[in-house]
């Protein structure tokens, strides 16, 4: 019996199933260069495609500054009202924040009404007229509300899409980027927002320093009314007590100062009188000649002792030429005595002025000792008073001294308006960009588009010969197959 399952002599063995072909470099390089066509045509497609969309897109610039935000403000005064001294690990978070100022609607807002961006249709388009697009719109809720229609708020919103600002790590430079449809644009709206940030911080200051002033001033008036009431118990209450000041001090005090220094001089004074007094009165008895020397500033004095020496000196010579009998003598003498009487009544009218004046110092003494003692104790019945007069100058001294404070802050204050001590300047100015930014240069586009179509065509090829080799491969395993399928039959 034959059996089928035998091979037969000099027919190929054909094994059921699928062959898988070995990709080898031959069969990649024979299907690349079969489908050369496909690889150079899907490049010049793509770089047809790429100098079209190059040529419809519209390009870009971008401009930028550079603004350097020193923690510590400048030291214009000591008592600044925004004076920034930070610590080591705040000034990034003070850069931070500036960042986020030049960002603010506030400077921005600016920027947009000092170069009427408003009336830029780049910022600000047109609306559009088209129904369709109309229609569109408010199907997609995409129509803003009438009250959301302001040219300013619209232009501000653009203006933010086309805005950067960013901070460089580990520094407290800030970068601000504009990216606008022209270069010239772009460099003046980012200059723009560099002298926007300048006045808005500068506003922001001069309005701190006038609310600080404006409320000291409303203080001022309250602490006024505190410093008059504090003086006006002062007053009331020197009067009650009669607390005289003259010069800082109390009249009473200045009294009992001056009563010693008087009383010191009068004891002096009583002290030169007694010792004169003494002094005369020793002298009383002795002769005609002798005399105090108080005694020789009397002018009379001097000229009875005058003529008591020229009558003593002739009286002399006459009795020694003449003898002591000599009738002539008597004469002689009898004017002596008359001259050391009158010498003795003027020594008496010197005593008694001398004790006269001793007198007059005792008893001008004994009064400034009475005044001092009255002194002392209305002195010390003021001393009791002054207590609660010291209370009050205490109160009218620490009321004084807020309200000297705070008028002085005022005034600092009032005058910081007019001045900008913030550490913030431009390091680097926006000038006109030399090249676009979008889209890429044809430079780098070109190529990439080229290498891109390249590869797609030679994909394209690749699987165009593949698909080739498995039609060839499924057409020759059908061949084969019906021919056994033939002899299969014969038999």
């Amino acid at each position: 019996m034959f059996d089928f399952g035998s091979p037969v002599h000099g027919e190929p063995v054909m094994i059921a199933g699928h062959a898988k072909p070995s990709m080898d470099a031959g069969i990649v390089l024979r299907r690349l260069w079969r489908g050369s066509a496909f690889i150079i045509l899907g490049g010049l497609i793509s770089v047809g495609l790429a100098i079209v969309v190059l040529n419809l897109l519209k390009p870009t610039y971008t401009s930028s500054i550079q603004i350097l935000v020193d923690p510590a403000d400048l030291p214009v005064i000591a008592n600044d009202l925004s004076n920034r001294s930070p610590q080591a690990d705040s000034g990034v978070s003070i850069a931070e924040s500036q960042a986020r100022v030049v960002q603010s609607d506030s400077v921005l807002r600016r920027v947009v009404e000092r170069l009427d961006l408003m009336q830029d249709d780049e910022f600000v388009r047109p609306p559009s007229t088209n129904p369709i697009m109309i229609t569109l719109r408010k199907t997609l809720g995409l129509e803003a509300p009438g009250g959301n229609r302001d040219p300013v708020n619209i232009a501000l919103d653009a203006l933010r899409m086309k805005l950067g600002v960013r901070r460089a790590e580990r520094t407290f430079v800030i970068d601000v980027y504009v990216q606008t449809e022209d270069a010239e644009k772009s460099a003046r709206i980012a200059n723009a927002i560099g002298d926007a940030y300048f006045a808005e911080e500068a506003r922001a200051r001069t309005d701190a320093a006038r609310r600080a002033s404006d409320a000291l001033t409303g203080r001022l008036a309250t602490l006024r009314q505190g410093v008059e009431e504090a003086e006006r118990k002062v007053v009331n209450y020197r009067e009650t007590n009669k607390l005289v000041t003259t010069s800082g001090r109390l009249l009473s005090d200045q009294q009992l100062s001056d009563l010693n220094q008087q009383l010191v001089t009068a004891n002096i004074r009583t002290a030169e009188a007694k010792s004169r007094l003494e002094q005369a009165r020793r002298m009383r008895l002795g002769e005609a000649g002798t005399a105090l020397p108080e005694m020789l500033q009397s002018l009379e004095m001097q000229g009875l002792r005058q003529q008591y020496a020229t009558l003593s000196r002739n009286t002399a010579e006459l009795a020694a030429r003449l003898g002591e009998r000599h009738p002539a003598m008597a004469e002689q003498y009898a004017q002596q005595r008359d001259l050391q009487r009158l010498i003795q009544r003027e020594k008496e009218r010197i005593i008694d002025t001398s004790q006269k004046d001793f007198d007059r110092a005792a008893a001008s003494e004994a009064a400034v000792r009475r005044s001092l003692d009255r002194a002392k104790v209305e002195t010390a019945g003021n001393d009791r008073a002054n207590v609660g007069l010291r209370e009050l100058d205490r109160e009218l001294e620490a009321r004084r001294s807020v309200y000297e404070t705070f008028l002085r802050r005022s005034r600092e204050t009032s005058e910081q308006e007019r001045l900008n001590s913030s550490n913030v300047r431009v390091i680097s100015s926006a000038t006109p960009a030399r090249l676009r930014t979008w889209p890429p240069s044809p430079k780098v586009v070109l190529p990439l588009a080229l290498a891109l179509g390249l590869a797609l065509g030679a994909g394209l090829a690749l699987l165009l010969g593949a698909g080739r080799d498995r039609r060839r491969s499924l057409s020759v395993t059908g061949t084969a197959s019906g021919a056994r399928s033939f002899r299969a039959v014969d038999a």
